[in-house]
């Protein structure tokens, strides 16, 4: 974060990452509504596009400028500004690298500054390099996306929630920090945010596993990152299982899940026969001639995979909405006796049948089945309940979100 201190003592927190140490005490700060280059570039001036601002009335000043586009450092200081403050009505959870003195602020501190300057005769400010600053987490970003799964109402998506903003990740010296024109900032590291930096947190989680694993099946190492997930908040994370799935990716835990849900390419081909997939369209993806859905064994369940999270579309506003849910667990602990733990709010009744599973021996397998059943429910809006079953030893908690939901009337 970046303190950005005004003329009249007054300071405020913004996002990102400056690395310019404030030569002077204060500087002279301008809106970039007020020093548009001419009448015609006054509208875009206040985005401090390229070509709106007069350097005469830029030069050593910090410039307010509401966010449009990236880039507006480089064009102040290109024009011989100090650096600028930027104005983002997006919610400031990733911190954009500036190659000037800059830092970003919401829009309500950014009225307070707007104020300030339209106050006095000669406002100033001054904005301070950058500190690290310690945040709760984990929460999901805002820029992340959410479920339901357009693919299929029948399988939670996401999956897992991974590291994924203001990551330290390599970077090459060939180009400056920026890209922007006039950036002389290089160096061998730099902070991202984005899939680009979760995806390769959990690919190295699931390489992890099969280090320790070398013959399960995709579908079981994900599986065991899946159920050994650290549960996330639902009032930090208003979308709940749909902003995180089954949580925190936990690598320590996921090399050692106890139980796994494993699939087979064949029970693939029956969910997507179950989702209504053509055969031809099936046949292309596994690399056939041909599918002939209506002679397979129909996939077992509501969602016909043996999938380690179960998700419940709410259709019905009349009467109540069951799913059932059939699943089977391979045992990749020791011997153990797993007991079932069923948690769901007002207005889901779960059972599960067994409600214990004895293990004998290493890969054996044991199966058992789900009910899920929401009260009807008429709604105007997207609503979200939350439910899990843990199988439990006293070694091995194995963890699967179920989430039940309803899109507005």
């Amino acid at each position: 974060m970046s303190t950005v201190k005004l003329g009249n003592g007054k300071s405020f927190r913004g996002i990102g990452i400056n690395t310019f140490e404030s030569k002077e005490g204060l500087y002279p700060v301008v809106s970039g509504a007020d020093v548009a280059m001419n009448s015609e570039s006054k509208g875009n001036a206040r985005f401090c596009f390229d070509n709106t601002l007069d350097p005469s009335k830029v030069k050593g000043r910090l410039v307010y400028c509401t966010l449009s586009q990236w880039g507006v450092d480089s064009v102040v200081k290109g024009i011989g500004g100090i650096g600028t403050i930027v104005e983002s009505e997006q919610y400031l959870d990733t911190a954009q690298i500036f190659m000037a003195p800059a830092t970003m602020v919401n829009s309500t501190v950014g009225e307070t500054i707007q104020n300030y300057i339209h106050s006095t005769r000669s406002p100033t400010a001054v904005v301070y390099k950058s500190e690290e600053f310690k945040i709760p987490a984990p929460s999901v970003a805002s820029f992340s996306s959410r479920g339901p799964n357009p693919g299929s109402h029948r399988i939670l998506k996401p999956d897992i929630a991974a590291p994924g903003v203001d990551i330290l990740a390599a970077y090459t010296l060939v180009k400056s920090l920026t890209g922007l024109k006039g950036d002389t900032q290089r160096s061998k590291f730099t902070l991202m945010s984005g899939t680009s930096m979760a995806c390769p947190h959990v690919a190295g989680v699931a390489a992890y596993v099969k280090s320790f694993h070398p013959t399960w099946t995709p579908a079981a190492i994900k599986s065991a990152i899946m159920t050994t997930a650290k549960p996330m908040s639902k009032r930090v994370n208003k979308d709940a299982e749909f902003s995180y799935g089954a949580g925190q990716l936990n690598p320590a835990r996921a090399i050692n899940p106890g139980l796994v849900y494993d699939i087979d390419e064949m029970s693939y081909v029956q969910f997507l026969c179950h989702e209504g997939y053509s055969g031809s369209s099936i046949a292309h993806l596994i690399g056939t001639k041909s599918v002939n859905c209506s002679s397979l064994l129909p996939g077992f369940g509501y969602d016909a995979l043996n999938y380690p999270s179960m998700q419940l579309n709410m259709k019905n506003s009349q009467q109540p909405n069951v799913g059932v849910f059939k699943r089977r667990v391979t045992n990749v602990g020791p011997p153990s006796v797993y007991n079932a733990t069923i948690k769901a709010p007002k207005g889901l009744q779960i059972t599960v049948r067994p409600t214990s599973l004895l293990f004998t021996r290493l890969l054996q397998k044991r199966s058992f089945k789900v009910v899920v059943v929401a009260k009807p429910e008429l709604s105007t809006k997207f609503r979200v309940l939350s439910a899990s079953l843990v199988w439990k030893t006293t070694h091995h908690t194995v963890r699967s979100p179920i989430v039940v939901y309803s899109l507005p009337d």
